[in-house]
């Protein structure tokens, strides 16, 4: 059964005073981005570079860290995760048109995560583990055809063509996750019903069995869809909404009022693409607790720090409600 140990306080003096080097799997968080949202005090200053250091210092070689960032200040964001010793390995956009853009009057929205690495030899992406549902008989990927084949030039500038084998368990993760949401979709050249979630047909695996790979979103009978021939919708990336009431407060017995709650299945993919089977997920700006009932749900082990005691006590009842589905085998 997965574990968790949370704390109240700074995330430099909780990791020096509590663990040791090179000893945490991944670190998926959610940190202040430094524009004084709805004048929240805890969002006036993104994390410093001594912060980034405590993370860099516990994280294994090679391990991976996500990191939540707002359009305005990502790149301060970066620089300081940067300067404190991690490798910028990438960027995953999370888009949506539901809800007030953080970025300003431009829309969609989206929310950048910053893809980070501590350097050293160390674990891959979890790629099978993140793959985003084909239906029968597709075989494009990335406007690739398996009949076809994929054109390469080998090291004398000859272009010879090798056949494409798509894997059946799913589309290669793409680094944009959207809410399905009209203003999103409409980005994508062919806009049709294959660029929205769409049930599953006969044939095709069990509902609950995707969902228990991530695919789609719960409480639902739907999950990423794809209009065959279609390789421009945006079905072919994972589908996440933003978060319900019941995604929120789930578990709590005064209901969950922070203003930043991410959802659940979003936190379960990011997880999954960077911890290793058994491993231990750092949060160390936890606010109410997404990431932590994300590990629990995904069988993960979890460390989660936050400096407001309100917000630990809420992500105590959140994340303890979801270890307890896991271990009476309630659906995930």
């Amino acid at each position: 059964m997965s574990n968790y140990s949370l704390y109240t306080g700074s995330c430099a003096a909780v990791l020096a005073e509590h663990y040791a080097d090179n000893c945490i799997d991944s670190v998926v968080c959610d940190p202040p981005y430094g524009l004084k949202f709805m004048n929240a005090h805890w969002d006036y200053q993104i994390p410093s570079v001594s912060d980034w250091r405590a993370h860099l210092r516990v994280l294994k070689p090679g391990s991976f860290l996500l990191a939540f960032a707002g359009t305005r200040t990502q790149h301060r964001m970066a620089c300081n995760i940067e300067d404190a010793g991690f490798e910028i390995r990438d960027s995953i956009a999370w888009m949506y048109g539901q809800g007030m853009p953080k970025s300003g009057t431009l829309k969609p929205a989206h929310e950048p995560i910053i893809v980070a690495r501590k350097p050293g030899k160390g674990p891959k992406l979890n790629v099978d583990d993140c793959r985003v549902v084909r239906p029968q008989g597709d075989r494009t990927e990335y406007g690739v055809d398996g009949d076809e084949g994929s054109p390469t030039v080998n090291a004398y500038g000859d272009r010879t063509r090798i056949a494409y084998v798509p894997n059946e368990s799913g589309r290669y993760p793409a680094n944009i996750i959207h809410d399905g949401s009209d203003a999103v979709v409409g980005l994508f050249p062919n806009n049709n019903p294959g660029c929205k979630p769409h049930r599953v047909t006969a044939g095709a695996e069990s509902v609950k069995a995707l969902q228990a790979k991530g695919w789609g979103f719960a409480g639902s009978d739907k999950v990423a869809g794809y209009d065959d021939g279609d390789d421009l919708s945006a079905a072919r990336f994972f589908y996440c909404a933003k978060p319900n009431k019941q995604d929120r407060n789930e578990g709590t017995i005064d209901g969950n009022g922070h203003l930043t709650v991410k959802p659940t299945e979003l936190m379960r993919y990011l997880i999954r693409l960077v911890t290793p089977a058994g491993g231990t997920v750092l949060d160390g700006f936890m606010g109410s607790g997404s990431t932590g009932k994300a590990a629990m749900l995904e069988g993960f082990n979890f460390i989660g720090i936050d400096l407001d005691g309100d917000n630990v006590s809420i992500a105590r009842e959140r994340i303890e409600h979801a270890k307890q589905r896991t271990s009476t085998g309630a659906p995930q």
